[in-house]
């Protein structure tokens, strides 16, 4: 009976394990494909590395929003407590960068990496990087500031039902 709960263990584990690996190559793959179109266009643009970081955080902490319960994360007390502290300055960075992403077009005008573009193309271009990148950087914020309290949620609820790590 042991052998057999180990066995069923260890396959939960493996499963969780590909289960989060999964997701986490989605997030990674999303996030490529969405500063490509950029990337190929615009070489000169100032804003990938907010913008990956944008993508990836957030998918993760939108899945983990709506999946915690069955999750990996779900009896990680501590882990939890790490996370949402790790948060606080992530919040702060991702304002930071949102904020100067909008302060560079206003300072340097709204066509400044396009101008060397086609017209039709440097408007098309020009949209998608305007639009994606505050669709997933306000998404990537709010996720960020929603988290916490969902984990703390989670934690109080597992507390009160006998996790004690």
């Amino acid at each position: 009976m042991r052998r057999s709960a180990t066995i069923l263990d260890s396959s939960k584990g493996r499963v969780t394990a590909i289960f989060e690996a999964s997701w986490w190559a989605f997030a990674l793959v999303l996030a490529g494909m969405v500063v490509l179109p950029i990337y190929s266009t615009v070489p000169d643009f100032p804003f990938y590395v907010p913008n990956f970081i944008y993508v990836v955080t957030a998918v993760t902490l939108t899945r983990y929003l709506f999946l915690l319960h069955v999750s990996w994360l779900r009896d990680q007390l501590l882990l939890q407590a790490a996370i949402a502290m790790v948060l606080i300055p992530l919040v702060f960075y991702m304002v930071q960068a949102f904020n100067a992403f909008v302060i560079y077009f206003d300072e340097r005008g709204p066509d400044i990496l396009i101008r060397s573009l086609d017209p039709e193309l440097g408007r098309t271009i020009d949209s998608y990087m305007h639009a994606e990148y505050r669709f997933f950087g306000v998404w990537a914020i709010v996720a960020s500031i929603v988290m916490p309290f969902r984990l703390i949620y989670n934690a109080w609820a597992r507390y009160r039902a006998g996790v004690r790590s």
